[in-house]
């Protein structure tokens, strides 16, 4: 498998194309663990996004449900474009910071299901309730599996009776709950950094984990790229490659950029 998505690349790459290369954070770049601090990146990953996205032929977007200050305190490399909040949030290199939402008329709402949520767990243990400024997120993983399974459908009933269901959507996965805008869609990110960056010749390349990723998966299929699904995953998928864990996905992203950068190369000689 990896050799044939490697051979793709590598004719794209002679052909004078350039490939666009979107990955998703958590559960693909790094594992999964109990805290964010197990969950940072280590100096060897940060070395290869760098050199990834050094690379003329290579476009390096991190898209993650993180907040964009916690991806640039993790990655703090120039040339990368780290897009937070689904996208809600984007830093592009030498183009600033773009907010594809309107805060102040966000936060009120935000504010009203993280005190319903805050009251549903007071007394509970195991459950982080995580404020990202344009979205809030309860966190279940390591609660009691009763106690969640009972806070997380009065979280959700909460939260309907709270949002305007045409500006806000309810994102859930493995015992986890998030209201965000309805505009908080890597599908919709893709989409909208495609139509004011991407140039004809290009490849995309997408590699996630979780259900958030199948809604870019569908985006990269219309265009002809390669959506990559990263773990052993029991959902049906958009993705028609895989890679078992991010250390196997690591491994071909190490092989990518040794591929980008020959190619490179040889346009110097």
């Amino acid at each position: 498998m990896e050799h044939g998505l490697l051979t793709t690349v590598r004719q794209h790459l002679a052909d004078g194309g350039q490939v666009w290369l979107f990955l998703d954070y958590d559960g693909t770049l790094v594992p999964m663990a109990r805290t964010r601090e197990e969950m940072r990146p280590d100096a060897a990953l940060i070395e290869l996004l760098t050199d990834l996205a050094r690379l003329p032929a290579i476009r390096v977007v991190i898209l993650s449900g993180r907040p964009l200050d916690s991806l640039r305190a993790m990655l703090p490399t120039s040339n990368l474009t780290l897009a937070g909040t689904y996208g809600l949030e984007i830093q592009m290199p030498g183009q600033g910071t773009i907010i594809r939402a309107e805060p102040a008329r966000l936060r009120p709402i935000i504010e009203q299901v993280k005190s319903a949520w805050a009251q549903l767990v007071a007394a509970r243990s195991g459950f982080v309730l995580e404020d990202k400024g344009l979205a809030v997120a309860l966190h279940a993983r390591f609660a009691n599996p009763f106690d969640a399974d009972f806070v997380l459908p009065q979280a959700r009933l909460a939260a309907i009776h709270i949002i305007a269901p045409d500006r806000f959507r309810i994102l859930s996965g493995d015992r986890f709950l998030e209201v965000a805008p309805a505009t908080a869609h890597k599908g919709q990110t893709v989409e909208w950094l495609l139509d004011r960056h991407i140039s004809g010749n290009a490849l995309l390349i997408y590699c996630g984990d979780d259900d958030k990723d199948e809604e870019a998966f569908a985006v990269v299929r219309r265009h002809k790229g390669i959506p990559i699904v990263v773990g052993q995953v029991r959902r049906a998928t958009l993705a028609a490659n895989g890679f078992d864990s991010p250390a196997a996905l690591r491994s071909w992203l190490q092989a990518l950029e040794k591929i980008a950068r020959e190619d490179h190369s040889l346009d110097n000689i």
